[in-house]
């Protein structure tokens, strides 16, 4: 609340040449978006309902990747426009580099742990050359754009702080909610949130580097009650990543199929055409008529295509199956990746809520530990009693008193995570089952439509055509015509 009413206030005294902001001219400048407003609903094509984000839809596009510095201290920032609608005029527009949208990702981690955070593919450029190249920029783009929609449109993270800082057209809002969470660490947990002295945040440390060691060598967790729902939402997942990685292995080789085709193709018709121009048949057919008339069998010409003809249709047929090949990579090669990012995601999630498990036993483990040199402080002072043993019994029991409080915290956050991760993971199921029937009626589409494109130009190598039932057309294509795609790539 404290960063949207921030930017709301600096929004009328806004520089419009700011570096990270840009605002069209004549335009009075408008809030942006402080928290994911919901998606369409694809039925009736309306805002969906409350439990959807609620509030209005903005259209986000990330364009016009910029350059800034020279060498080692070059970057790029990325223009974020927010509009109404696709069409409209942009309302606000912000530039955020690379690193921006992966301390975002960070951030809602943090912020709504549990949730399923779409993933950021990331690709390591070491070499400077890499990192500023066109093809590299130009795929941050397209992840960076796909990554903000799928934040704006996700139930569990409407009202998340670091997405009001994000786009906030102030960069110095933005710089200061970056320096106040650099990045990813874990609060411990007090009567007031965090652990009073230095002394105790060293002995959190060590009790918690305790709890992981007992559970990398197999030791349970102290639960709550919903642990064998936690544990059927593991197996799920491990379930369905064999699975689909098996799809995906099998999928992606029937895709790159037509790209091997069409290499191969292509390689045949350049031969046949290299093979066409050492001997023409029809060439020296001519030539023979001309000094012998008479020659019967000089002029007999083969019933089947010339070396040329085959070597066009080969060209045809390699680019069809090129842009075959392009289409299935966009609706079949692309979704596949992206479910198996998802499950990825979906695996952070389960690891934020097993985080918030071993705070809560950090706690637990921490008050046997504080209960016990409460037991042997008690002994020694009934057996002789001293003054600096009673002040250190008072000191044990504050820090008891203080470790169960910080228990009962760490247990309703992690409650609360659980209970977001079955929300999460109640979507997140629906949502690939859904993907997995578009993909496979896609790339079913993707194989009927070029294979009657293949099939015509295949038909031309046999007698006839392939028959007198071809009518000329097939598959919604014109005798000689092929796709304007596979056109292009023939030219």
């Amino acid at each position: 609340q404290e960063h949207e009413q921030q930017s709301e206030s600096m929004m009328s005294t806004i520089d419009p040449n700011a570096e990270l902001f840009d605002q069209q001219i004549g335009q009075s400048p408008k809030k942006p978006p402080s928290s994911p407003p919901p998606a369409l609903d694809e039925t009736n094509n309306s805002p969906a309902t409350e439990s959807s984000g609620g509030g209005g839809t903005l259209h986000l596009s990330v364009t016009d990747p910029q350059q800034i510095g020279e060498g080692r201290n070059a970057h790029t920032f990325y223009r974020i426009d927010v509009r109404p609608n696709q069409y409209a005029d942009t309302i606000a527009s912000v530039r955020r580099r690379y690193s921006d949208f992966r301390w975002l990702f960070q951030r809602l981690h943090d912020e709504r742990p549990g949730a399923i955070i779409p993933i950021i593919p990331h690709t390591k450029a070491f070499q400077i050359e890499k990192r500023l190249s066109e093809e590299l920029i130009e795929e941050r783009r397209v992840s960076c754009e796909t990554f903000l929609r799928r934040v704006q449109i996700h139930p569990e993270l409407e009202g998340a702080p670091s997405i009001s800082a994000f786009f906030s057209p102030d960069a110095e809002v933005f710089e200061q909610a970056k320096k106040d969470h650099p990045e990813t660490t874990e609060g411990l947990l007090s009567e007031d949130g965090a652990a009073s002295t230095a002394k105790e945040k060293v002995k959190h440390f060590f009790v918690k580097a305790g709890i992981k060691a007992k559970v990398a060598r197999g030791h349970d967790l102290e639960e709550t009650p919903d642990a064998a729902q936690v544990d059927e939402v593991e197996q799920y997942l491990s379930t369905l990543e064999t699975h689909v990685k098996g799809l995906a292995k099998a999928t992606l080789y029937l895709v790159d199929v037509s790209k091997e085709t069409s290499t191969n193709m292509h390689e045949l018709g350049q031969s046949l055409f290299g093979l066409h121009q050492t001997y023409d048949p029809d060439a020296a057919t001519s030539d023979d008529e001309n000094d012998n008339n008479n020659n019967v069998n000089s002029t007999a010409k083969s019933k089947n295509p010339s070396l040329k003809t085959i070597s066009n249709i080969f060209a045809s047929l390699s680019a069809i199956n090129k842009v075959k090949y392009d289409d299935n990579y966009a609706k079949v090669s692309k979704p596949i990746h992206d479910i198996q990012d998802n499950i990825k995601a979906a695996r952070l999630a389960l690891k934020r809520r097993k985080d918030h498990a071993i705070t809560y036993n950090t706690f637990l483990q921490q008050i046997k530990n504080r209960q016990g040199a409460l037991e042997k402080l008690n002994h020694k002072n009934a057996t002789s009693p001293q003054p600096t043993t009673e002040n250190q019994i008072v000191n044990t029991q504050q820090l008891l008193d203080e470790s169960n409080k910080a228990a009962k915290l760490a247990l309703a956050a992690l409650e609360k995570v659980t209970q977001r991760v079955f929300r999460e993971m109640d979507r997140f199921k629906h949502d690939v089952d859904a993907q997995l029937r578009l993909l496979y009626v896609n790339h079913a589409r993707v194989q009927v439509d070029y294979s009657r494109q293949l099939e015509f130009e295949w038909n031309k190598l046999l007698p006839n055509g392939g028959g007198d039932g071809m009518n000329g057309r097939v598959g919604g294509v014109d005798d000689g015509v092929l796709s304007k795609e596979a056109e292009m790539l023939m030219i």
